[in-house]
């Protein structure tokens, strides 16, 4: 089991970093009453839907410079921020707790995150 411990762990903090990405299509769509299943992800400035690079949590908007690969427009910091956020809570729980436990309590706090960063885009949007 040591010698899995590892892959876990790095599977379980990538999984908290696409929940993070999940986070930020919920906080962008739901304040505006959209699906979040369709239509597929793509960028609100052209239209294009997003491929596989462009989905990759973090490194997908570090490959592509913050900006939409056709049309440039940029995406915004706190897309990152909100993934690396998400992966440094899954992170924090399983170092800390250990990694069972920490695997519970990281995706707790992941799920957390989201209902902040979600109810966050809410009330702005509810502002504006």
């Amino acid at each position: 089991m040591a010698g899995i411990a590892p892959l876990l762990t790095a599977y379980l903090i990538l999984v908290g970093l696409i929940l993070g990405s999940f986070i930020n299509l919920a906080a962008d769509r739901l304040p505006r009453r959209e699906s979040l299943m369709r239509p597929r992800s793509h960028c609100r400035s052209c239209g294009r839907q997003l491929n596989a690079v462009d989905l990759l949590p973090v490194l997908g908007y570090m490959l592509r410079g913050g900006r939409c690969a056709t049309c440039r427009s940029p995406i915004g910091a706190f897309s990152p921020v909100v993934e690396l956020t998400a992966g440094a809570c899954m992170a924090l729980a399983i170092a800390w707790l250990g990694l069972w436990p920490g695997a519970v309590i990281g995706l707790g706090l992941v799920a957390l995150w989201g209902l902040a960063v979600t109810g966050l885009a809410m009330r702005r949007r509810l502002a504006a």
